[in-house]
């Protein structure tokens, strides 16, 4: 049986694991390790920045501005800024690993997340993405805005990369974005190969209330796969640090290598964990009702009228509310 080895593990046990789901797995290499948080902040570099995307974040170094932490539990905490009247941006955070992922070696990721931003405004992501957008490749397993409680799954490229009308009814725990659109290319359009998780504790306030969950992504030759489960339901292979895919089930979301071929459309992929503000994505569903599960508009609980002046002018809302707390990511591959 191939086992897989630890690579890395941090937050405060951030970890990379390999489990692709065609791969028979045996025990873990001996080398697991917990590493420091001072070796979580060198895993990453902070954007420094202001936001892309139409928002009015301030991307700043966290530790200087008090805003990358670990709690009294030992939780790693990266949080908003929380004067409650700012100018123009408000500062936030986005981390990058310095390393880089590709398809060929096999990589699992599982990302054990206590809580996520779950505000009006906030529009919160853990990705992947590379350094020529969108074709170098870009994979979304955590993201949804102001108080969504379904998550969106995304996959976006350039041309030549597609999703089966089959492989989209395969997956019965998604609701496809637009399920006659087949090709990925964001250039296209950016909504396609993307789905919400009919899960309505997969995102936000409900998923932080379920305890938060675990999220994984296997990042294969052979395709992309992604899962999630809140804490209660976590498989006792993940908890006990000797995750086996094979046994996990049905897919939450799937993409394979003969539809998207992970080896022409994922290149040197940088892990991103930021919170954005405002923004496109958070405007667009400000006024709407039932987006994302979330039953009431945020304008119709804030009285506001734009994403952007609740951000920058109700900086307490963003305290508890607007931070990610992380028990750990950890990543395998095949050792």
């Amino acid at each position: 049986m191939r086992s897989l080895g630890l690579v890395t593990s941090c937050a405060l046990a951030l970890g990379v694991h390999a489990a692709p789901s065609n791969i028979t797995r045996g025990d873990l290499d001996a080398a697991t390790r917990t590493t420091a948080y001072a070796e979580f902040l060198d895993f990453f570099k902070y954007d420094v920045h202001p936001s892309d995307n139409e928002g009015v974040a301030n991307y700043v170094d966290g530790p200087s501005n008090g805003l990358t932490y670990v709690d009294g539990n030992g939780k790693v905490v990266v949080a908003v800024e929380t004067t409650n009247t700012v100018g123009s941006l408000r500062k936030a955070v986005r981390l990058v690993s310095k390393e880089t992922f590709n398809p060929s070696e096999n990589y699992l990721f599982v990302f054990d997340v206590e809580r996520m931003p779950a505000v009006c405004g906030a529009w919160p992501a853990l990705w992947l993405t590379g350094s020529n957008w969108p074709y170098d490749g870009e994979i979304d397993v955590v993201e949804g805005v102001n108080k969504y409680t379904q998550n969106v799954m995304s996959v976006h490229t350039g041309p030549g990369c597609s999703w089966s009308e089959s492989t989209m009814g395969a997956l019965s725990d998604l609701t496809v974005n637009e399920p006659k659109v087949h090709s990925c290319d964001a250039t296209a359009d950016y909504q396609s190969c993307g789905g919400t998780q009919k899960s309505r504790t997969s995102f936000g306030e409900t998923f932080n209330n379920a305890g938060g969950g675990v999220f994984t992504l296997e990042f294969l030759q052979t395709g992309i796969v992604m899962h999630m489960w809140n804490k209660a339901q976590v498989p006792a292979d993940i908890s006990a640090g000797n995750p086996s895919p094979a046994g996990w089930g049905k897919q939450t979301y799937w993409i394979p290598a003969d539809q998207c071929n992970p080896n022409e459309h994922f290149k040197n992929l940088m892990l991103v964990i930021n919170t954005n503000l405002g923004g496109f994505f958070p405007e667009g569903v400000w006024g709407t009702d039932y987006a994302g599960g979330q039953t009431t508009s945020c304008k119709k609980q804030t009285g506001v009228n734009t994403a952007k002046d609740y951000v920058l002018n109700h900086g307490s809302e963003f305290g508890a509310n607007g931070r990610w707390v992380f028990n750990s990511i950890k990543i395998y591959r095949p050792a």
